[in-house]
């Protein structure tokens, strides 16, 4: 009989008459737990599961111990007094077995699969390695003949970042060493992220925090005997290595490896890699671009957290259009032909830009049409960090996008440097995000500066950051505020005795904004002081807005409605669309 055809018996609803490959690539949107659900349905929908091309699973994170700063242990020998679940749900190991040996229970033949994506945060080592092989075997055996996109994550995303991010206290900060970021809390091993980001969370519950002084944990918990690293060791599980038969498929068009070793042969041959996605993996630079000179056709390179890469050239041919370098801290050369590259992204400390970037084969970033520079960790201050942010900044002059993002709202461009600002004549939007203390004027003169670079600029966006949190009424008044509390607490905050004073520098209005924008949006506005006089500078300057949008900061409602109001009336064409969220 013919599966691939609707059943006589079934349901008299349209969809169920669907053939499977159509059911199957409707399914095939979704997680493949809920796509395996649709079994349940009816008898039709038994076997549609093997029509799926996508698996894509998950792993729920793991519940936060109410104890302080107790070790999550999932084994049962942990809790002798408690016996085993007997219903406890499978290991997720068993569960992505189970999604792949479910396209075969149908007869007939099995969908190609064109997707492969798992996100796995408990991974035990050798213990799990050979799961893991079986996985990747089999997503290379079942490849569609058009392309296989595989996604293996092996932690938690959440902890890729290891500096502490837009912080604004000037020249009071320290950032960890990259290399040794988790070691210091209870013995914990940077190889281990799903334990390191548990025993951050229970910190958390148990009101710790580190002081700013000698870098010492205080709690705040009445038991202060807390387990040192020498009571409580921790050996770290050994890190996956993928299978030297990944970097010979021929389908393979889109690779994405979280916390997993390369260890690449000496020929690495995937001309069909079109998308490449690495998360800290402990590789050098060299095993990096030994992988990427065998692969041809790539367009799109993404290289997060990849803390043993100190230097990248990119060669072989390649030519990138998309190219995203994410908190690899230890990187300072990168060199790339960039004759096709269109979109370059940035997030770390402020880089040597006399070095940093460097092009070969000719020509240089003038083709980039979006560019964002992220820069996380303390606020730059000093002549020498701005000189190099700017100097960063000119070689992407010709972009049309451009997305600036620090502590700070603005990046520091209100400083007075000796290199002035670089013009950007084709600045088609701007996106800038950072923070903008009540009685900060910098943020407001950076906005002006910037804009009259940009005489072109039709759409702004300004999202600011919270405010700093402050520990210190939990951690030293503990049992005051509880968790729920904190949760409650929120940044929203509005005065209408306040005085919106523009600064003198602001009598200035950039041309742009006089008639060029048209587009205007503020994200998580909080109402303060300055970022309402900044918001009515822009608005009772710009008569062309024809679309403003703004969301709000979490807070009472009524508070809410006074700030939109206040918006509205500043805004000079009374028939823009807006929208308030």
């Amino acid at each position: 009989m013919d599966l691939s055809q609707p059943e006589c018996s079934a349901g008299g609803d349209r969809l169920s008459k669907l053939g499977d490959h159509v059911l199957g690539n409707i399914l095939s949107f979704l997680p493949a737990n809920e796509a395996a659900s649709a079994a349940l349905l009816s008898s039709r929908w038994r076997h549609v599961f093997g029509a799926v091309h996508t698996v894509s699973l998950n792993e729920p994170e793991p519940p936060i111990s109410d104890d302080y700063g107790q070790y999550q242990c999932d084994s049962p020998s942990c809790h002798p007094e408690h016996p085993p679940d007997p219903n406890a749900p499978p290991s997720f190991r068993s569960v992505v077995s189970a999604a792949l040996i479910a396209r075969h229970r149908r007869r007939g033949v099995v969908a190609p699969l064109r997707a492969l994506h798992v996100a796995m945060g408990s991974y035990r080592g050798a213990a799990d390695a050979t799961e893991v092989d079986q996985w990747i075997s089999y997503a290379l055996r079942q490849a569609a003949p058009d392309g296989l996109d595989l996604g293996l994550r092996l932690c938690h995303e959440d902890l890729l970042c290891c500096r502490t991010e837009y912080t604004m206290c000037r020249g009071n900060v320290e950032t960890a060493d990259p290399r040794t970021f988790g070691q210091t809390t209870y013995g914990i091993d940077e190889e281990d992220p799903p334990k390191r980001r548990r025993i951050l969370k229970s910190s958390v519950g148990s009101a710790q925090y580190t002081d700013s002084d000698d870098g010492s944990v205080v709690s705040s918990s009445d038991d202060e005997d807390l387990p040192s690293s020498e009571e409580r060791p921790v050996e770290p599980e050994p890190m996956y290595t993928v299978p030297r038969a990944l970097f010979s498929c021929a389908e393979l068009r889109s690779l994405s490896l979280g916390f997993c070793r390369l260890a690449p042969p000496a020929t690495v041959s995937l001309p069909s890699l079109v998308s490449l996605l690495l998360y800290s993996v402990p590789d050098t630079g060299a095993d990096v671009e030994l992988l990427i000179a065998g692969c041809p056709r790539l367009a799109d390179l993404t290289l997060e957290a990849c803390l043993e890469v100190t230097a990248l050239t990119i060669s072989g041919g390649v030519r990138l259009r998309r190219l995203a370098l994410r908190c690899c801290y230890m990187l300072a050369t990168v060199a790339v032909d960039a004759s096709e590259l269109r979109a370059f992204e940035y997030k770390g400390a402020v880089p040597d830009a006399s070095s940093f970037l460097t092009t070969h084969g000719g020509g240089g970033f003038g083709r980039v049409e979006y560019c964002k520079v992220d820069i996380c960790g303390a606020e730059a201050t000093s002549d020498e960090e701005l000189v190099n942010l700017w100097r960063v900044l000119q070689l992407f002059v010709n972009a049309k996008h451009l997305h600036l993002e620090s502590a700070h709202l603005g990046s520091g461009l209100d400083n007075e440097v000796p290199m002035g600002l670089p013009s950007f004549l084709s600045l088609r939007r701007l996106d800038m995000r950072g923070r903008l203390a009540d009685n900060d004027t910098g943020g407001i003169d950076a906005m002006r500066r910037i804009l009259e670079r940009a005489p072109n600029v039709e759409a702004l966006s300004l999202a600011f950051h919270p405010p700093e949190p402050d520990l210190s009424y939990i951690c030293w008044r503990p049992g005051i505020a509880s968790e729920q509390e904190m949760l409650d607490a929120h940044h929203l905050s509005y005065s209408p005795y306040s005085v919106l004073t523009a600064p003198s520098a602001m009598t200035t209005i950039p041309c742009c904004l006089r008639s060029r924008v048209r587009e205007i949006n503020l994200v998580h506005y909080q109402g303060g002081t300055a970022q309402r006089a900044l918001a009515k500078f822009l608005l009772c300057n710009a008569p062309a807005v024809e679309k403003l949008w703004c969301e709000f900061a979490e807070g009472p409602m009524f508070e809410q409605i006074q700030l939109m109001r206040e918006i509205k009336g500043w805004l000079i064409n009374k028939a823009a669309d807006t929208h308030f969220g």
